[in-house]
């Protein structure tokens, strides 16, 4: 197993890619901390995790706010005595033309999508950077690297995201953390599936019509899963990426190649 002895925290893991991650991490032996604003799913997963005879807590927090952060990666230490993985994958979306976007709407994807991610990784970091050691992996978008129709706020806060990614890699690579990201493209997900309803009532179309219209520029056809994003960041938390920092992998089915 590529984490024997490793401990996770994930962010978001009650549900779709942050799930899918939690799962993935635990059968890879790692023990895995679920970090989350809603804990009723998150029980239901940390049960699963405890089924394939991991270590896993469950711990409420609100990643916009650094006190919350900060005693969530407190618990950890006292419970574990060492972080040696962070996810950072919680996140949000909505929809809206650029004009008729609002104030609040910014304001919640920037600071769930953009602020959460600064908060984890710096309350992290300072006890990674005491064992000169760590994995920080981020959950980007495709929408890091390219606009996006009726995502411009959803777009800016993971280019955030990708800046923050580079950044740290670079601060942090003395330490030998190692920190990257990954780029899902459209993966089958409860959001997904908001968004393709949210997009057909702005275009006067069905969902199930917005949905074909994307998978045409799927090369290989088909839509992400969850798990196609969860084992690539198994890959990055284990040794066998130990010399890649700084990077943005996409995981899109080729819709983006760079």
């Amino acid at each position: 197993m590529r984490l024997s002895k490793k401990v996770a925290v994930v962010t978001g893991g009650d549900k779709g890619i942050g799930r899918a991650i939690s799962l993935r991490l635990a059968k890879e032996d790692a023990d895995v901390v679920i970090a989350n604003i809603h804990t009723e799913r998150a029980k239901e997963v940390r049960n699963e995790i405890k089924k394939i005879e991991r270590r896993c807590i469950v711990i409420k927090t609100d990643v916009t706010r650094s006190n919350e952060v900060n005693v969530m990666v407190e618990k950890v230490i006292k419970e574990f005595g060492q972080i040696d993985i962070l996810v950072n994958n919680a996140g949000i979306s909505s929809m809206a033309p650029m004009v008729d976007l609002k104030e609040r709407d910014w304001n919640a994807n920037m600071s769930v999508n953009a602020k959460g991610v600064f908060l984890c990784s710096k309350a992290v970091a300072k006890h990674m950077i005491q064992r000169r050691s760590g994995k920080i992996i981020n959950n980007a978008s495709l929408a890091a690297k390219r606009g996006a129709l009726f995502l411009g706020h959803y777009s800016a806060s993971k280019f955030a995201v990708l800046g923050l990614t580079y950044t740290m890699a670079i601060e942090l690579a003395p330490y030998n953390i190692t920190v990257n990201a990954v780029c899902p493209g459209i993966v089958e997900t409860d959001m997904i599936r908001r968004e393709w309803k949210w997009e057909g009532n702005l275009r006067g179309m069905t969902p199930e019509k917005v949905r074909k219209e994307v998978l045409s520029t799927i090369p290989l056809g088909r839509l992400a899963k969850p798990e196609d994003i969860a084992g690539v960041v198994a890959f990055l938390a284990s040794e066998d990426a130990d010399y890649i920092t700084g990077q943005a992998i996409n995981i899109n089915g080729g819709m983006e190649s760079h």
